[in-house]
């Protein structure tokens, strides 16, 4: 026969080892919940740019650079990526003139501009810094390289974002044969509408990631690796090519090394990213 204490002891005991593991479980299901959740902020939605909603894109491995293009494309990888999620379109003029009646930051030089200033179209004549700027303003970032590359071309490297097939005026606002010629056989003289293209969109849905405007990253230019490069370290990457970009510099994988304190292009915009934490 145990005594009382012996008794008591052998309860404190199970209470402990039940005790540890109900705090497992509990721990176990904050991760869980702390996993969800993190998922869920980056899932498709609203996001907090207005008429610019956040489409996401998943995490892992994807291709990342080709080797049968410019020496700076090379080499051709398969790199892991991080969950995230992009604006669907590029920034607007009329969400980036909410942003300076809010924040007071100078207005896009073509702002003004009969055609380019329009308010459904991409947002022209903006430095690296002044996306920065917008896309800070709104808890959010300029895509790196990989990003938008990822979000270009999908996970097995295809050339455009509707996977494969011709380039056409259908899918994509651009200089179609010449460039600087400003073609118009899509039907734009210069900039087009932020959601035109929908044949052109992605597999998850993003528009114009080739043609239209030029866009902003965060990554400073750099050569990929065992690649030689004259550009200064200070310049930033531009990708997708834009409405007067003729067909070489059209794919999801050409790099464009820029001046980041240059705003005065008149085919050069951004949108901007959510990252996982």
């Amino acid at each position: 026969m145990r005594r009382r204490s012996d008794v008591s002891i052998s309860r404190l005991i199970g209470h402990c080892k039940g005790g540890a593991a109900i705090r497992r479980l509990r721990l176990a299901g904050t991760a869980a919940i702390a996993l969800l959740t993190a998922s869920a902020a980056l899932a498709t939605g609203a996001g907090p740019i207005a008429g610019n909603p956040l489409i996401a894109v998943s995490a892992g491995p994807f291709v990342f650079g080709r080797d049968d293009g410019p020496d700076n494309e090379r080499p051709r990888r398969v790199v892991q990526g991080r969950p995230f999620a992009i604006n669907r379109t590029e920034i607007t003029n009329r969400q980036y003139e909410a942003f300076v009646a809010a924040s007071g930051h100078r207005r896009a030089f073509y702002a003004d501009h009969p055609l380019l200033g329009l308010p459904d179209r991409p947002v022209v004549g903006v430095s690296w810094g002044d996306a920065i700027a917008f896309c800070r303003h709104y808890g959010l970032a300029l895509p790196s390289e990989q990003q938008y590359e990822r979000a270009a071309r999908g996970v097995e490297g295809d050339a455009f974002p509707w996977q494969e097939g011709p380039r056409d005026e259908a899918r994509a606002n651009v200089g179609a044969d010449v460039c600087c010629s400003g073609d118009e056989r899509d039907g734009y003289p210069m900039t087009a509408p932020a959601e035109s293209f929908a044949a052109g969109a992605s597999r998850e849905g993003v528009l114009n990631l080739v043609g239209n405007v030029w866009e902003w990253t965060s990554d400073v230019y750099a050569p990929y690796v065992g690649v030689s490069t004259t550009a200064e370290g200070r310049h930033r990457v531009l990708r997708g090519g834009s409405w007067n970009s003729d067909a070489r510099h059209l794919t999801t994988t050409y790099r464009l090394a820029y001046d980041p304190d240059f705003r005065f292009a008149a085919n050069g915009g951004f949108r901007c990213v959510r990252s996982s934490p």
